[in-house]
C-alpha cells in the first residue's frame, strides 16, 4: 500500500507533463528554411525553400520542441538568381518535377538548458538518411498582438550533409576547381506560435 501511495504523485507528475505537449503554428513570416554551399572552394552561396509546412509539438509553456515532422518544395528553391535555381531544379540537383519533396522528421532530441541535439530522418531525391542537428531555443514569450494573448517561441539549428549522398550528383569542374562544394549546411530559422483554448 506504501508503495501504491508513493507512485501515484508521479504517474501524476507523469500525466502533467505528457499534457503540456501541444501542437504549436509555424509562423512563415519570421521562419527561413536556408542553406548554404561553397562556390569553387572559397565564396558561399546562400539558398532558401520558399514554400514549405510542418507538424511541430512542444511543450505549452517552455516552447521545447518534442515531435516535428516537415516537408519543403523542391520547385520553390530560391538563390536570387533565376539561372541558377532553374539548375537546382534539374536531376543535377533535386530534380523538382520528379521528387517535389523534401522531408524531415525528428528521431530523437536531447536538451542542455536552451540548447538541443536532434536527430531527424532527411529525405531528398527518395534517399533518407539520418543528420544531426544542433540548435538553440532563443526565447519564449507570451504576447497580445490585439487577436489575444498567445504564445510564441524561436529557434534555430544547423547541420551539414554531404549532398552526394543523397544524389545530387553535379560534379562540374573549372580549371580543377569543383564548381559546387560537396557539403551543404542547412539553417533552419523558426519562430512558432500557440494560443491556448481556454
Amino acid at each position: 500500500m506504501s508503495k501504491l501511495l508513493f507512485a501515484l504523485p508521479l504517474l501524476l507528475l507523469v500525466s502533467q507533463v505528457k499534457a503540456q505537449a501541444v501542437d504549436w503554428n509555424v509562423d512563415p513570416n519570421h521562419s527561413h528554411i536556408g542553406f548554404s554551399a561553397r562556390h569553387l572552394g572559397f565564396s558561399k552561396v546562400e539558398g532558401q525553400f520558399r514554400k514549405y509546412a510542418a507538424q511541430i509539438t512542444a511543450d505549452a509553456k517552455t516552447g521545447k520542441i518534442t515531435a516535428l515532422t516537415a516537408t519543403a518544395e523542391t520547385a520553390s528553391v530560391d538563390t536570387d538568381n533565376e539561372k541558377r535555381d532553374a539548375h537546382l531544379r534539374t536531376d543535377d540537383f533535386f530534380n523538382a518535377e520528379k521528387f517535389p519533396q523534401l522531408k524531415l522528421k525528428l528521431k530523437s532530441i536531447k536538451w542542455r538548458g536552451d540548447k538541443f541535439t536532434a536527430k531527424a530522418d532527411l529525405t531528398m531525391r527518395d534517399v533518407t538518411k539520418e543528420v544531426v542537428f544542433a540548435g538553440e531555443l532563443l526565447g519564449v514569450h507570451e504576447v497580445d498582438f490585439g487577436q489575444g494573448k498567445h504564445m510564441r517561441a524561436a529557434y534555430e539549428a544547423t547541420t551539414k550533409v554531404n549532398r552526394k549522398d543523397f544524389g545530387l550528383k553535379f560534379g562540374g569542374v573549372a580549371e580543377g576547381l569543383s564548381i559546387v562544394g560537396d557539403e551543404v549546411q542547412l539553417n533552419l530559422s523558426i519562430e512558432i506560435s500557440y494560443k491556448p483554448t481556454a
